[in-house]
């Protein structure tokens, strides 16, 4: 119920357990609606998710896990200054940007990737991209961490 500011729900020690205990809470819901899936697929975090999906974790050990991901972000966030970026452009519209220390971490969509790295060279990358495309979605990310980059 914290402000924005003050709640720290981005630090990796609470939004790892509480993203998982939502995406859990979904899968519990939607089971109770007899809707069962026939196939799973996570990426990062979500992999806890899409393991519990499948029966392969409780919820209890989803949850474990999900802490103590947040716990080893949290220590990595102290020792590598990185971070990530949401951009509304595609892989070949991005490529010409990319610098040494920053690369794409995940390709959401052919208009969309989340680009990783360090967070000094993230930041002059951004910037690139917004003087050339002033008009598409250039947002850091509020990580601790590089996630999908070797600063992780």
């Amino acid at each position: 119920m914290r402000p924005e500011k003050a709640s720290g729900l981005f630090k990796a020690e609470l939004s790892q357990p509480c993203c998982s205990a939502i995406q859990i809470a979904l899968i519990d819901l939607l089971a109770k609606w007899k809707v069962k899936p026939n196939g799973v697929v996570g990426h990062s975090s979500g992999e806890i998710a899409a393991a519990y999906a499948c029966g392969a974790i409780t919820a209890n050990e989803a949850i474990t896990i999900a802490y103590y991901r947040g716990q080893v972000v949290r220590g990595l966030g102290r020792t590598r200054l990185g971070g990530m970026a949401a951009i509304g452009l595609g892989r070949d519209s991005i490529a010409s940007f990319l610098q040494a220390g920053v690369s794409i971490g995940c390709e959401n969509s052919p208009e969309s990737v989340t680009l990783t790295g360090d967070k000094n060279v993230l930041e002059e990358v951004m910037e690139n991209i917004r003087k050339s495309y002033p008009e598409t979605l250039v947002r850091a990310l509020r990580v601790d961490c590089a996630y999908h980059s070797r600063k992780s």
